[in-house]
């Protein structure tokens, strides 16, 4: 699960990279951004707890930095640059200083309820993201990689929480979303396609 978890997540990533350059548009709104960075710098350079996962989160960091980039790349001519920029430290500062104080308040040395928050957060933001920018960034196959990413990570941690009512709470959340934007996106890309065919019919 732990291999899945890794494997699944970072093609979620190359294919957000991807799709992004494809469409010279973000595939990650910048609240999720900002989170998924400061989650894999803590747990990379400050708070590591395996050396397998700090490598894994190391990739991940490294990833997400790339998806930062081309945000404020693509983002450049609809925000001044200083409103831009003091947006996205003022987010970085801001996600940092709550995860950190989760970890230590909740004793969550794997940043678990941290990681599902923000999970939660993407879910709920890429619906939102799709119903302003369509298909601009995102496709199928990030839809799928991402709900089968964090399928494995939800098994794996239930295997160690069991007990826990709030991180069950967020699983279901969790997949509940990503199964209302998996049929999103699938409904968007069905009408892409009946439009292109009637547009390429010949008069």
């Amino acid at each position: 699960m732990l291999f899945g978890v890794a494997l699944f997540w970072i093609i979620v990533y190359i294919l957000i990279i991807y799709k992004g350059f494809k469409d010279q548009s973000c595939g990650m709104p910048l609240a999720s951004i900002c989170a998924n960075i400061t989650w894999e710098f803590l747990f990379t350079f400050l708070m590591p707890f395996h050396p397998l996962q700090q490598i894994v989160t190391l990739v991940w960091f490294l990833l997400d930095c790339i998806i930062l980039l081309q945000f404020l790349y693509y983002s450049k001519n609809s925000y001044p640059k200083r409103t831009l920029h003091a947006s996205v430290c003022f987010l970085i500062v801001i996600a940092f200083l709550l995860q950190y104080g989760m970890a230590v308040e909740f004793h969550d040395k794997m940043g678990i309820y941290s990681a599902f928050g923000i999970n939660l957060l993407m879910s709920i933001l890429f619906i939102k993201m799709l119903l302003i920018k369509e298909l601009q960034g995102q496709s199928l196959s990030i839809a799928y990689f991402k709900m089968i990413g964090t399928l494995c990570a939800s098994i794996l941690c239930y295997s160690i929480y069991p007990q826990s009512i709030l991180l069950t709470i967020m699983y279901i959340l969790i997949f509940i979303l990503d199964v209302v934007y998996i049929l999103l996106v699938y409904n968007k890309s069905i009408k892409i396609i009946h439009m292109s065919t009637i547009y390429k019919k010949p008069m």
